[in-house]
């Protein structure tokens, strides 16, 4: 039996997997990035480290359309909400936007899945309303407007224009 934490056996599993020509697909990241648990920090560092640069050399030869780096990123989102750091979760829905990434009702969902987990057992679990300012923002940065989708018929589009 190993007495290592979860994570660097998830990791060692990853690097031994990657040398051996194991393709870094979306949803072995996801999985490696969920042994982390609530280690929000951990993730983060193997993100920069070595699974996020994996991730997108995968994408670049896989033609997925971001598919692999969406997988990824919905892990690390997980990780997020088992921590309960919506404002880490909502500055990766940023940085999602900025690689080109946009993030979606999954991605909150990731979020709000490890949250779930997180509480388990605390006011049975149905303490998941979004209730302060760092997950409403995320609630909106993860559901775009589209006039296509059905359940926001009643909504109303404005238009603002900031002028110096």
């Amino acid at each position: 039996e190993s007495d290592a934490a979860p994570a660097d056996l998830a990791l060692d599993l990853f690097r031994n997997a990657t040398a051996e020509g194991v393709p870094a697909d979306g949803r072995f990241l996801n999985a490696v990035l969920r042994c982390f648990g609530d280690d929000v920090e951990g993730a983060l560092a193997a993100w920069k480290g070595i699974i996020g640069p994996s991730a997108a050399a995968h994408e670049r030869t896989s033609n997925k359309g971001g598919s692999n780096v969406m997988a990824a990123y919905n892990g690390l989102m997980h990780v997020c909400g088992r921590a309960i750091r919506p404002d880490v979760a909502t500055r990766i829905a940023y940085a999602m936007g900025k690689a080109g990434v946009e993030p979606t009702e999954v991605t909150l969902n990731s979020y709000l899945a490890g949250k779930r987990m997180a509480l388990e057992g605390i006011d049975n679990g149905k303490n998941l309303v979004l209730r302060n300012q760092y997950e409403s923002l995320l609630s909106v940065e993860c559901t775009k407007y589209n006039s296509r989708d059905k359940r926001r018929t009643g909504d109303k589009k404005i238009r603002i224009i900031l002028s110096n």
